[in-house]
């Protein structure tokens, strides 16, 4: 990406009317990439504020590459940021955006020129292009796939918490975590569970997961409340370290998150080219893939990339691109995230002894080595010739030699509790 098109911005997309639905990493990078070139942009947030949702989140070189161009943002955000030395395995604010909060969305529609999002108190708004950025439950994914499909359900559900240093210090067993200078990130696996413990000490913060099996009939929700009672009971026997800082967890901060997902699509953009997915709303990831957020600031540099190469005259056109640059990418990362889980598991212990490597976490150079707005900016003319005239295309933001291979959620699902090597990211 060229200079001009750094925090500073060209006005390229100065006249461009984008609506984004959801404040989360997909949107508000959307508002920024675009903000900046010019467009003015409108994010609606089911959300009355901007309090705090969810936990911690993993960010690659290929996410923190395009935020680097985001003027003080990265800077700001490594003051608080946690960048442990190792992992341990054992066994057992938008700037310039206009953000309107409290919308919750009910429709979605567009014509050949623009699309209009409406909200429950009856208000529309209407822009060149709208960016779906709603997650895993999205309304208007409906009218981009043109069928209502339910997210489905990965078989897991995780246990999150997030909370200050301060419970820690409060357990003899537990204050030195709290009391070390170094950032923590320890996990602990077993059969059909995996624990995470996470700290950071620039925010004076903890984090501790454990993901298990899920056999409830119900909606994910962020703000669904956990038991810690109910946590430590699905790790009972396991290293005290880990049961004394689920005893510490405040019952306020703990959730229970039910892990969905859906097939990969490849339909992410409607038939008019004016509305648009990205982030989870288009490919959600399980946590175990470690990018899921770092793929929606991709999603959001891309977009901003093919609009000012293209222009708001072919707005539609460099939706389609997006798509295009983006699917099979996206659909091998999903993919990681259910194979990482799968090995840690189905841990062969007697393998891991002979080669440790088996247990890695996967941060191969074809993922962490892209700035997606500059492969966006350079293949913008070859995806645009095989679009419009077909031309041979082949996508370079995935592993060398990779042969794309559609998947659903059912095939995945068939492996669970059974070893063997069907994996195409590891």
């Amino acid at each position: 990406m060229s200079e001009t098109n750094g925090i500073a911005g060209s006005k390229s997309l100065s006249g461009l009317k984008v609506l984004i639905i959801g404040a989360g990493f997909g949107g508000l990078a959307s508002a920024i990439e675009l903000q900046v070139r010019g467009a003015t942009v409108k994010v609606l947030e089911l959300s009355p504020d901007m309090r705090k949702q969810g936990d911690v989140i993993m960010m690659g070189p290929n996410a923190t590459m395009i935020m680097k161009k985001w003027g003080q943002c990265l800077p700001e955000l490594l003051k608080g940021a946690a960048q442990p030395r190792h992992m341990v395995i054992a066994n057992k604010e938008g700037k310039g955006v206009e953000v309107v909060f409290d919308a919750r969305v009910t429709d979605v529609t567009e014509t050949e020129e623009s699309a209009t999002v409406t909200t429950a108190d009856g208000q529309t708004y209407t822009g060149d292009v709208v960016i779906a950025a709603d997650g895993v439950h999205s309304k208007a994914r409906a009218v981009v796939v043109g069928v209502k499909d339910r997210p489905k359900k990965s078989g897991f559900a995780v246990y999150r918490s997030w909370f200050d240093f301060a419970a820690l210090r409060q357990n003899p067993k537990t204050k030195f975590l709290a009391d070390s200078e170094e950032a923590l990130f320890q996990m602990w696996i077993d059969q059909d569970k995996h624990a995470i413990i996470t700290t950071n000490p620039n925010l004076q913060k903890a984090t501790c997961f454990v993901t298990h099996k899920d056999t409830a009939d119900i909606k994910e929700d962020w703000n669904l409340p956990g038991d810690p009672a109910d946590m430590l009971a699905m790790v009972e026997g396991w290293d005290p370290l880990l049961t004394e800082v689920i005893k510490q967890v405040p019952r306020d901060c703990l959730i229970d998150y039910k892990l969905l997902w859906r097939d990969p699509v490849r339909k992410w953009v409607s038939d008019h080219g004016r509305v648009a997915l990205v982030g989870d709303a288009a490919h959600p990831h399980l946590s175990t893939s470690g990018t899921g957020g770092a793929q929606a600031i991709e999603d959001a540099a891309t977009i901003a990339a093919l609009l000012e190469k293209l222009g708001k005259g072919k707005a539609a056109l460099a939706l389609r691109a997006y798509e295009k640059l983006r699917y099979e990418r996206t659909s091998l990362t999903q993919r990681m995230g259910f194979e990482t889980r799968h090995v840690w598991h189905q841990t062969d212990w007697e393998a891991v002894s002979k080669n440790p490597e088996v247990l890695k976490f996967p941060q191969p150079a074809w993922l962490n080595g892209i700035d997606a707005g500059d492969y966006a900016t350079r293949r913008c003319e070859e995806v645009v010739a095989h679009l419009e005239g077909g031309a041979p295309f082949a996508s370079t933001n995935i592993p060398d030699g990779f042969v794309h291979e559609d998947w659903t959620i059912e095939e995945m699902l068939a492996h669970e509790g059974k070893k063997g090597d069907f994996y195409k990211t590891r």
